[in-house]
């Protein structure tokens, strides 16, 4: 068994009563279920302060049979340690005064290094790339690590327990740590962490801008680094309730940390893990400040999800709901980038992402966008909806598309006549054009020529990789009938 360790994270008494402990450890047995709790204070506090040495001392849980005896009865002794806490004159006479070696015992058992993951280091997994998931990791020493949690729980929610008596132990190292432990592959772990963490948010006031503070460093670490956290979505669902206390108009520090930390956890590689939390949160926010629907729709198109379908219907749904949202006013220098996106999702190969963006014309609110902004739209939409009117391999989609040429050209019968004038051929390479950005593809083309012909140079058995295939840009030009194939159309538009 391992040796116990010295809590770190408040008063340094707990240093010296270890020993304390321990003595009282030799003179009291601990008592079984069926004996009653011994009447006098003094064997009490001695059979209590025995259990939280009993509870301090951890074992290689790997191995059923090694110990089994001694871990047999250090669950028992948790148990009756839960049991102990349900009568508050307990807690106020024998507890809050050891609240440091209790806290340390909390500690040892908690903090502790996280079950291999079953997932290289350098590589994402399954559940992170949209394949079934794998097994979840078992941690051979959870039954007692859920008697720990569970009596921390029951501490915290203790009414005896105040704030003045647990604050001194919640610094910003206790906090890093325990946040740390959300990375735990054990779903119910991460279920008693969320409900701990939301008690001491709500209960230690003092320290609430700490553990904010502690959650946004977390995130940042996920969205530049690591690229994934297990306790992602938990620690979302804290930030919900918080975000729904924050009083209007939103202080500065609240809007940095939308812009920061929400948007940008849109472009992590495992984001569809945890989208349904991170949407509530971020609509939360929009509904304390109507203006961050403007930087949020901006995050959407600039983090979009090429090549990922189940993310670009997420996406899109979220897109819809924050469209909602904005003001047109402000919303008019995003128009040309919202439509392109929409174009290209329309136009692409994959159903439910067509499918998906079709439905931004059942909003009546996003038609009244098109209609004010027709000058803009029109041209950019009209000659792809008619193309893909005629042209569209499924039948469905066909009959939705002319169902939407229809409402195009209610909206305003000149503009879309205007936006069909000239050449057939000629409307839709300009909006193929526009779709792609061709022209200035063609200049990444000729830059990227220049490298190969001067790696050649330097090496003449260099061999330039392969033009990146995207299955939803070559797929989707089969509507363009007659449009030459080129890495134009390959590389997804910058």
């Amino acid at each position: 068994m391992s040796a116990p360790t010295s809590f770190k994270g408040g008063a340094a008494a707990g240093r010296g009563k270890v020993a304390k402990v321990a003595k009282a450890a030799a003179v009291v047995p601990v008592k079984g279920k069926a004996n009653a709790e011994p009447k006098n204070p003094k064997d009490a506090k001695e059979l209590f302060l025995k259990r939280i040495q009993m509870c301090s001392v951890t074992y290689d849980y790997s191995d059923d049979a090694k110990d089994a005896k001694a871990k047999s009865e250090r669950l028992t002794a948790l148990q009756e340690l839960r049991e102990f806490l349900n009568d508050t004159k307990n807690v106020a006479t024998y507890v809050l005064p050891h609240l440091d070696i209790v806290l340390e015992m909390i500690r040892k058992n908690i903090f502790r290094p996280l079950p291999m993951d079953k997932k290289s280091a350098d590589k994402l997994g399954p559940s992170e790339t949209g394949v079934e998931d794998q097994d979840i990791v078992i941690d051979p020493a959870w039954p007692h690590l859920q008697g720990v949690y569970e009596f921390f729980f029951e501490l915290i929610v203790c009414e005896v327990t105040d704030v003045k008596s647990i604050k001194i132990y919640v610094t910003p190292a206790f906090v890093q740590e325990f946040l740390q432990l959300f990375d735990s592959e054990e779903p119910r772990e991460r279920d008693y962490l969320k409900n701990i963490l939301h008690r001491l948010y709500a209960k230690l006031v003092p320290r609430r801008k700490m553990i904010r503070k502690a959650i946004n460093d977390c995130f940042l670490t996920m969205i530049h680094e690591t690229q994934r956290f297990n306790g992602a979505s938990e620690l979302l669902d804290i930030l919900a309730s918080i975000i729904s206390g924050f009083a209007v108009p939103l202080r500065e520090e609240h809007v940095i940390f939308f812009k920061n930390v929400l948007i940008p956890l849109h472009k992590v590689q495992t984001s569809h893990l945890f989208h349904e939390q991170l949407l509530r949160c971020s609509m939360l926010f929009l509904s304390k400040d109507h203006a961050l629907a403007i930087p949020l729709v901006e995050g959407l198109l600039r983090y979009w999800p090429f090549g990922n379908s189940p993310k670009e219907t997420l996406f899109l749904a979220e897109l819809n709901d924050v469209i909602e949202v904005c003001e047109l006013s402000k919303l008019e220098p995003l128009i040309p980038k919202l439509f392109k996106r929409l174009i290209r999702c329309i136009s692409g190969p994959q159903l439910q992402v067509s499918d998906r963006a079709m439905q931004f014309f059942e909003n009546d609110y996003f038609l009244g966008i098109l209609r004010t902004f027709k000058q803009i739209t029109f041209p950019m939409i009209v000659p792809i909806i008619v193309d893909l009117a005629e042209t569209h391999w499924h039948k469905i989609l066909l009959e939705s598309f002319n169902a939407l040429k229809t409402i195009l050209k209610e909206i305003d019968p000149v503009a879309f006549d205007r936006a069909l004038q000239g050449p057939r051929d000629a409307v839709k390479a300009n909006s193929l054009n526009a779709m792609h950005n061709i022209a200035k593809r063609s200049g990444i083309e000729a830059q990227w020529e220049a490298l190969t012909k001067k790696a050649k140079t330097v090496d003449p058995n260099f061999v330039p990789p392969v033009v990146p295939y995207v299955e939803h840009h070559v797929v989707g030009l089969h509507n363009m009938n007659g449009t030459e194939l080129s890495s134009n159309n390959l590389i997804p538009p910058v």
